[in-house]
This record gives C-alpha cells, sequence and structure tokens, in this order.
C-alpha cells in the first residue's frame, strides 16, 4: 500500500528541491498530482471527485509557476508547494487527526506567502487568525465527534452537531456570511502572489467545503441546519457578487467571486442535509462536485489572468492583448458566470435545478428553497457583470507580439472547461442520462435532473458544444473574418482625453445600493468601496462599549445602598421564578 501514498511523500521531497531547483519542484509537484488522481479518483464516487479538482488546479498552476515566480524570491516555490502538501494530507485522511494536521500544514506556508509578499504585516496577521479560528472548532468538533463514537475515524453520527461545529470552523477558512463581515479572505488573497492566490481561492477554500461535505455524508438529515446553511449561502453568493462587481483591487475581485461561488456550494450543501430523496440527494451531490470542479479550475484561470498583467489594480494595467491569452480567459470568465458552453454553465443549470426541484418539497424547505434558487440565480448575474469587467479591463487592448508559457497555460484552463462539459455526461451517475432519439439526441448522451421518478429539465453537452461550433464555422464561411471599422468616436459630450474605465463600469450598481455600497478616498488617491458589513460591526462595538459605560457610571458605581436594592430585587426575582416552576 505504500504506492499509494508515493504521491504525497513526492510532494514533500518536491518542496525540498524547489529551495535549490525551483522549475524541478514545479515539474515533480505537477506529476506527483498527476500520480495523485490516478491512485485515488473513482468514477461516481463523487467525494473523490474533489480529488481530481485538486489534482488538474495543481498540475495547471504548478505549470503555470515554472514562467510566473521566476519574478519572485527563492521561498516562494517551497511554500507554494508545501501549502499543496498539506491539501493533498486532508484528501488522504480518513480521521480528524490527519485531517487537522494537514489543515495545519496547509495554513501555515500560505501564512508565510502572504507575509513574505507584503510590506505590510497586517494582511499575513488577518488571513492566520482567521485560519486558526477554524483549526479550533475544527479540532473542538473532533473532540465532540469522540465523545459520541469514541473514535477519531470519519464514522457514522447520531446527530447534527459535530456538522454543525465542523461547518462554521469550515466557514471561517472559506470566508463566508457571517466571517465575510471583515473582508478577510479578499484581503488575504489579494496579497499573495497570484499563483498562490489561485490555489487559496481554487483548493484551499474547496478543502472546507470537501470538509463539510465528508461530515455531512456521516451525518442524519436535518432540516433545521440545512435552512440555516442555505441562508449563510444565499448571503454570501449575494454580497460576494455584488462586492465583486464593484471591486478595482483585481485579486480583491477573485477572493469576493471564490465567496460568491462557496455561497453556491453552502447553500447546495444545505438543501443536501435537508432532503430525504434519494434520487432528489444523488443529484444535489452531483451538483455540488460539478460546481466545485467548475469553480476551482475556472478560478485558476481567473488568477492566472490577473497575475499575467502584474498589476493590482485595474487603473495599473499596461499588459498588451494576446489572442491566446483572450481565448483562454474568455472561456474561464463564461464558466464562473455560468454560461454555456463550460463547465460552469453545468454546474449552476445543476444547482438551479436542485433548488427549484426542492421546491415541490413543500413546507419551510419547499419555500426556503424556491427564495434560495431565485436569489442564487440573481446573484449569478452580478457575477457575469463581474467577469466581463475582468475580460474588458485586464489588458490594454494593443495587440502583443510574442507569446509565453502563461498565456498558453490560460488557455488551456479555458478548453479543459469547455471539454469537461463536453464529455460531463460520462461523469454523471447513470441513473440521470438517457437520450430522445425521435428528435436525434442518441441515448447516453443526455443529463437529466430528476425528482424521485419524475423528469424535471434535461441538457445535451455535447451536442451544444457541436452546434456552436457548426454554426460559428457556418458563419465564418458565409461572412468571413470580422472587419472592424474606424470611426471618430462621440464621447457623449465628454472631453476625449477622458475614458471609460472600470470604476465608471460599476457606478451603475454603486448608484442603485448607494446606502449599501458606499466609497470613499484612500491615501493613495483611490475610490474604494466601504464594507457595509465592517461598519455594522463597529457600530455593534462602540453601543456595546457606550452601554458597558452606561452601566459601569450608572448602575455598577460601587454604591453601598444601590447594591442592596439590587440584592432584594435580585432575591424577590429568584422566589418568583422558583414559585413559577
Amino acid at each position: 500500500m505504500i504506492y499509494y501514498y508515493v504521491p504525497l511523500i513526492a510532494v514533500f521531497l518536491a518542496a525540498l528541491v524547489s529551495i535549490k531547483y525551483r522549475t524541478a519542484g514545479y515539474i515533480i509537484t505537477a506529476i506527483a498530482s498527476a500520480l495523485f488522481f490516478l491512485l485515488t479518483f473513482r468514477i461516481f464516487d463523487y467525494i473523490t471527485y474533489f480529488y481530481l479538482i485538486a489534482a488538474i488546479v495543481w498540475i495547471i498552476t504548478s505549470v503555470f509557476s515554472i514562467s510566473y515566480s521566476k519574478k519572485y524570491g527563492k521561498w516562494l516555490a517551497p511554500l507554494f508547494i508545501m501549502t499543496i502538501a498539506g491539501m493533498m494530507t486532508i484528501l488522504y485522511a480518513n480521521n480528524f487527526l490527519v485531517f487537522i494536521t494537514g489543515w495545519e500544514i496547509m495554513s501555515i506556508p500560505a501564512y508565510l506567502t502572504v507575509a513574505i509578499n507584503k510590506k505590510n504585516d497586517i494582511e499575513a496577521y488577518i488571513f492566520m487568525l482567521f485560519s486558526e479560528i477554524s483549526t479550533v472548532l475544527i479540532i473542538t468538533a473532533a473532540v465532540i465527534s469522540y465523545y459520541y463514537t469514541g473514535t477519531f475515524n470519519f464514522t457514522g453520527l447520531s446527530n447534527d452537531i459535530v456538522l454543525l461545529i465542523f461547518a462554521i470552523g469550515a466557514m471561517s477558512k472559506m470566508g463566508l456570511t457571517p466571517f465575510m463581515i471583515s473582508e478577510w479572505l479578499p484581503i488575504a488573497h489579494g496579497s499573495a502572489p497570484a499563483n498562490s492566490s489561485a490555489i487559496f481561492s481554487a483548493t484551499m477554500t474547496l478543502m472546507g467545503v470537501y470538509g463539510i461535505l465528508k461530515i455531512a455524508l456521516l451525518s442524519p438529515v436535518s432540516t433545521d441546519i440545512g435552512i440555516l446553511f442555505i441562508i449563510i449561502g444565499v448571503i454570501s453568493v449575494l454580497f460576494g457578487a455584488l462586492y465583486a462587481y464593484i471591486s478595482e483591487n483585481m485579486k480583491s475581485l477573485g477572493g469576493f467571486s471564490t465567496i460568491e461561488n462557496n455561497g453556491v456550494l453552502m447553500a447546495a450543501i444545505g438543501l443536501f442535509i435537508s432532503v430525504n430523496d434519494s434520487v432528489l440527494k444523488e443529484f444535489i451531490l452531483i451538483s455540488i462536485a460539478i460546481f466545485a470542479m467548475a469553480h476551482s479550475i475556472a478560478k485558476t484561470g481567473l488568477f492566472m489572468s490577473i497575475g499575467h498583467t502584474g498589476a493590482e489594480y485595474f487603473s495599473a494595467v499596461k499588459g498588451d492583448r494576446d489572442t491566446v491569452n483572450q481565448i483562454g480567459k474568455f472561456f474561464a470568465m463564461s464558466s464562473l458566470s455560468g454560461l454555456f458552453p463550460s463547465l460552469g454553465g453545468l454546474g449552476t443549470w445543476m444547482v438551479l435545478e436542485s433548488f427549484f426541484m426542492g421546491a415541490y418539497l413543500y413546507g419551510p424547505l419547499g419555500i426556503a428553497s424556491i427564495i434560495a434558487g431565485s436569489l442564487i440565480a440573481m446573484g449569478e448575474g452580478f457575477a457575469t457583470a463581474a467577469m466581463l469587467k475582468i475580460f474588458y479591463f485586464t489588458d490594454s487592448h494593443r495587440k502583443s507580439h510574442g507569446k509565453n508559457l502563461e498565456n498558453y497555460t490560460i488557455l488551456g484552463t479555458g478548453l479543459t472547461l469547455v471539454f469537461l462539459f463536453a464529455i460531463s455526461f460520462l461523469i454523471v451517475g447513470r441513473s440521470y442520462i438517457s437520450g430522445i432519439p425521435s428528435v436525434l439526441v442518441l441515448n447516453g448522451f443526455m443529463i437529466e435532473s430528476r425528482l424521485s421518478i419524475s423528469d424535471f429539465g434535461l441538457i445535451t453537452p455535447l451536442y451544444i458544444v457541436i452546434l456552436l461550433m457548426v454554426f460559428s464555422l457556418i458563419v465564418f464561411a458565409v461572412f468571413g473574418r470580422p472587419r472592424t471599422r474606424t470611426v471618430s468616436r462621440w464621447n457623449g459630450g465628454i472631453e476625449h482625453g477622458e475614458y471609460y474605465n472600470s470604476f465608471t463600469y460599476s457606478n451603475n450598481i454603486r448608484l442603485i445600493l448607494k446606502r449599501v455600497l458606499r466609497t470613499k478616498s484612500t491615501d493613495e488617491s483611490r475610490v474604494e468601496t466601504v464594507d457595509i458589513f465592517w461598519m455594522i460591526m463597529i457600530s455593534i462595538a462602540r453601543a456595546y462599549r457606550s452601554f458597558a459605560k452606561f452601566i459601569a457610571y450608572k448602575i455598577m458605581n460601587s454604591s453601598i445602598s444601590a447594591y442592596i436594592i439590587y440584592m432584594i430585587a435580585a432575591f424577590i426575582l429568584i422566589i418568583i421564578i422558583v414559585s413559577l416552576i
């Protein structure tokens, strides 16, 4: 069985090798990730789909890092690879102790990566604070599990307490509501090099989703906890997408987008643990796996695209336009927008189908399901606007000359999302695959959403890809290469020296939601959006401080007569309570 752990041993060795030979370390990591997938992945065992997701992201980011990390010091490579080693340890874990060990191995190098990259230590400390909060809560869940089962192994649970505590800990790592109020995830992820930000957003937060789902599979059905998770997920979707739309820091935009994607997954997990129908339950599980796969791979493409610009803010982008880069970026952004023909389109469709089928469960869960589905669809609309902003404003629209490995890695990421969409009927359970031969949709190529024994919706991914290619070729054959007509522009009465920028692009939503999305000027003459959640938390803290002062100065003021009155009042109150009992 030692061969089963060869990839994990190889990644730890790669971390050591990379101190001296950076490129060799990345190559060994990519090979070890491929081996990890081959040894652990099992078709239709949906929890192992997370192994496939992680392996794809690690391979892509390792190849990307060979070129990208040259501009950073020698410590980026070993820290990057050690973070992957921690995540691989988590995926190998079959008990809480190994899981927690992997959690810490993952978090500490990530903290150092953020710390080394920034002159200001605050981002690194924020990252570490929320990481340790998550660790403490997961340890608490492990102890409670041991109390009920007598073992630290992942085994069946008789109640949902472990799931609740574990999920709160994982949510801290995923940056979901209520942990979103401090914007810790966009701040920390936005402070790391792009290759590290990619694995932070694509696979580190995925470890939280994986952990919650693993515990949920061991826990009994719980409608109350499920609805709570749905509410948390939907709030995270809406505000994550909104803040991504208006963010001027590109990597923070990616961080908010991660919160939005994680919110969708959290809501879907909430629906999963609430449902008792085995057919719908399995469909939701597949939806979670497909959506997580799409999110992780596309988010990797997003951060690589941002990193390739060499800038942090939209206003500082000076890179040239490259066709190879733009094609890859287009498909990655389409996936994050939930559009076809990409895996994200399929994942979003499956999640929405799950919630709309959940409406037929009636009662509080049915109401929560239909509302959640509608709000997630609205959040996807905001996400599309945010992705269009990334696509358009991350190059200067001048033609680039020359190619490099980074552009081809971004292209490969985008095409991977289209390829996985086209063959998705091969990785979805057979009970959800069918066809309609009478309209030339052959059996085995159509995915159906199903509630109990009834069909609900259908989609044919391979047909969509083929039809889009055929129609594109027909249009090209008939009309030829698109021609560009250059005319003197009209600038709406504004001086021609001014131009349409990313801040102007987002101003519509700022004006519509001006009471929530407030702005302020920074010391660097930039305009940033104020976090309304942070303001509310500060207001609550100030109100509590004022209340505490009032209690201290007006009531608990060391007056003997006042204390005698308190004691008499407390005595009378206790007598009344005891008499009522």
